[in-house]
């Protein structure tokens, strides 16, 4: 009996294991998926997939916070519900790629019909796709868009 309990604990704990490389950033939260309840990111936050916010969902990022998403051209921030990103000038955001630009690009943000945005005191860089779809009912204000380095 003693030696399954063992088992499971060891199973567990391989379980919650960070992704590889993440060294840099002990506190990040991780995220991948379907976001279908209104959350607040800060701090760093750790994109290892392609993230949709869903109908319905908005998701606030709070000024300072940087989000760096897993290198490779599938890695989109896809919005379908709300993305409202306000930093402010002291403490701008920043969307990445994990790793840098060296580690090369990552998807982009892309707009839905429908879905809504504010950027206020943003960066994004490395994303090869940027900030695209329909734009519509996204406001900008001090975003700047960077390519890869």
């Amino acid at each position: 009996m003693k030696a399954r309990v063992l088992f499971l604990l060891a199973a567990a704990s391989l379980c919650a294991l960070p992704p590889r490389g993440v060294d840099a950033h002990p506190n990040a939260r991780f995220y991948r998926g379907d976001v279908t309840v209104s959350t607040s990111w800060e701090g760093v936050i750790r994109l290892t997939g392609k993230l949709v916010i869903r109908e319905g969902a908005t998701v606030t990022v709070d000024p300072g916070t940087e989000v760096l998403v897993q290198p490779g051209a599938e890695n989109d921030i896809e919005v379908r519900g709300r993305l409202l990103v306000r930093g402010i000038p002291e403490k701008p955001v920043l969307f990445d790629t994990a790793g840098g630009c060296s580690a090369g690009p990552w998807g982009g943000i892309l707009f839905h019909p429908g879905s809504t945005g504010v950027f206020e005191h943003v960066r994004v860089r490395c994303a090869g796709g940027g900030l695209r779809g329909d734009l519509a009912g996204v406001t900008r204000a001090g975003l700047v868009i960077e390519a890869g380095r």
